[in-house]
Order: structure tokens, then sequence, then C-alpha cells
């Protein structure tokens, strides 16, 4: 019985020290990875606190944040502030880590000192400089609905690509056109209509389907299954515009109309029925192009549950309709800002 014992202790002091050896292991790990990150940022929260590494995105234009509260720059953009990255131009290797959802039309995606990455219809482009010279690499995008998951790192020897924890593209770095930067920090958009959750970079080559793997509960709380609606309302009350001075300290506002739906061509929608619609009217001090002003006029909206996008809660908005009890959505088409 005593030597039983004695050998179940034994074992459980083998497993104990095992683990933390283990555990040892995956501290140093995770030490020497945050002590090579420069930068990092991700969707989901509304207030973060700025430190050595981690800081907020300002929108800038017509620049809006989405439901996840992820970037959704269309025609305007987001920049950094306070930020400067500009030393990782003298790095040998760097590593960034990416999630977004890519745009259906060309534009300039993420601009850094020491790269650029844009869209062009399928693929992205990356145009990177260092004091050892410039190189451009293409690769394609397995694009769906869901978001995906990049890595991209700059090692001794060329550029490495992971998709979604697969390792897509390895190129040898060539000399191309100087790429022309003086950013310190980072912008995101430049007539880019994709959504980016998530970004950070790393002054070492990061494993990618390592950072993959550990991205993978960040990944499932993303809600994209959002749905939307595609209808044809007539309107019945306005908001009037209101003066930019009327704003105090805010930069953007919403303003509701009332409207009657007539027709819903996607989703589900009982007609006829009374609605109320939020619209962006201001957006960095200017106002937005096209919001529906004439009284009976028929217009066409793609609309989303104004409860299921908790990031306008936030927004100064203005009210004028007589209906309260209307059911209230949100106008989700891409704004123009009115030059």
């Amino acid at each position: 019985m005593i030597s039983n014992k004695r050998i179940y202790f034994f074992w459980v002091l083998l497993l104990f020290a095992n683990c933390n050896a283990y555990s040892q292991l995956d501290k140093k790990k995770n030490a020497k990875l945050n002590s090579d990150l420069v930068f990092s940022w991700e969707g989901g929260k509304k207030n973060r606190e700025s430190n050595d590494r981690i800081f907020n995105f300002i929108p800038e234009g017509s620049a809006r944040y989405g439901n996840n509260f992820e970037l959704n720059p269309g025609h305007g953009r987001f920049f950094t502030k306070g930020l400067n990255l500009k030393n990782i131009i003298s790095q040998k290797e760097w590593t960034l880590e990416i999630v977004m959802i890519p745009s259906d039309a060309d534009g300039k995606m993420i601009s850094f000192p020491f790269a650029q990455l844009l869209q062009k219809r399928k693929a992205l482009f990356l145009k990177t400089k260092s004091l050892a010279g410039n190189s451009e690499v293409r690769f394609k995008i397995n694009g769906h609905d869901d978001p995906l998951h990049f890595v991209i790192s700059r090692t001794r020897s060329g550029i490495e690509v992971y998709q979604n924890g697969q390792l897509t593209k390895t190129e040898i770095s060539g000399d191309k056109v100087p790429l022309g930067n003086d950013l310190s920090g980072i912008v995101v958009g430049g007539n880019w209509f994709g959504r980016l959750y998530r970004l950070a970079v790393y002054s070492s080559l990061v494993d990618g389907k390592s950072l993959y793997e550990s991205a993978q509960s960040y990944l499932g709380s993303i809600n994209q299954i959002i749905p939307s609606l595609k209808v044809r309302c007539r309107l019945k009350e306005k908001t009037r515009l209101p003066r930019v001075k009327e704003l105090g300290p805010y930069s953007r506002c919403l303003v509701y109309n009332l409207y009657n739906v007539k027709q819903v061509s996607e989703g589900d929608l009982k007609v006829p029925q009374v609605i109320a619609v939020a619209h962006w009217a201001i957006l960095d001090r200017n106002y937005v192009k096209g919001v529906p002003s004439k009284i009976d006029e028929d217009v066409d909206l793609i609309i989303e549950r104004y409860a299921l996008n908790p990031q306008l809660k936030s927004e100064r908005q203005f009210n004028d309709i007589s209906n309260f009890d209307a059911p209230l959505f949100y106008d989700i088409s891409v704004p123009e800002i009115l030059k």
C-alpha cells in the first residue's frame, strides 16, 4: 500500500514538473513574441487604452466603424496618431498580421512607413522598402464572405504569405520602383471598401500558422451574419440637416427619417410597414451626399437593424420624426462627402 502511494506521488510530481516546464516554455515564447510586437490593434471594443503597443485608429472623411468596431474606410480613411514605425525600415525581418474582409473594388488598403498594401481585383500587392532595396509582391486572395487571416513576413530571403494558416506564397525580393512614403504611422484606406478587424506589426519573423491558431477565438467571435434588407421606401417625414456648429464637440452625426415600405427585394420584413432609418448626415464636419430629403419620393435603401450596430450609440444624432414607436434601422450604404 505504501509502495503504491509512493508510485502515485512520483507520477503526480513528474506530471506537475512536465506541465510546469511546458508552461515556462509557453511563457518564454509569449514573452519573446510580445517583445517583438511593436503595434497591436483589434476591433471589438469601442474604448481602448493607448500604451506602448496599443493605439486607436482615428476616422477621417467618410470612414466609419462597423458593427464589431472594425474599420470600414470606404471613401475615407483611418490613421494612427503619435505612432512612429520608421525604425522597421532598417529591420531585416518583420511580420504583419491582418484579419480583414476584401473589398469588391480596387483600392489602397494599408500604408506603413516601410510598406504599402493594395488590393487589385482578387489579389493583394505588397510594395516594400528597406535599406537593402525595394520590392513588389503579388498574391491571390482566396476570398469568401468570412474574415480572412493573413500573415505577411519579410524574411532575409524574401516575402512569405500565410492565408488562414496555410503558406500560399514565398517570393524572393526584387528591386522595383522605389516606394515613396513620408508616413511615420499607419493609414488604413484609400478608396478601399473592405473591412479591417485586426492589425499587428512584429519586428521579427513570426510563424504564420501559430498566429492563425492563436487567432481562432477572435475569428470565432466576429459575427458576420448580419441580416441586411434591400427595400424600396417612400419618404414620409424627414429630419432637417443640422448646421455643423450644432454638433458641438462631435465631428459626425446621424439623422432619422420616416418611411413607408413599398417593396422588399431582399430580407424578411412585412409590407406595408412604417420604419425609421438612421442616415449619416455629417462626417468629419462635412455634409454627406444624397441623404433622402424629398417628401413622397421613392428611394432604394440597404438597411440593418439599428440594435445590431452598437457603434452608433455614441454618435451625435438628430430626430424630428413624430413616430417614436416605428422599428429602427440603419442605412449601411457607403456615404460620400458632398464637395
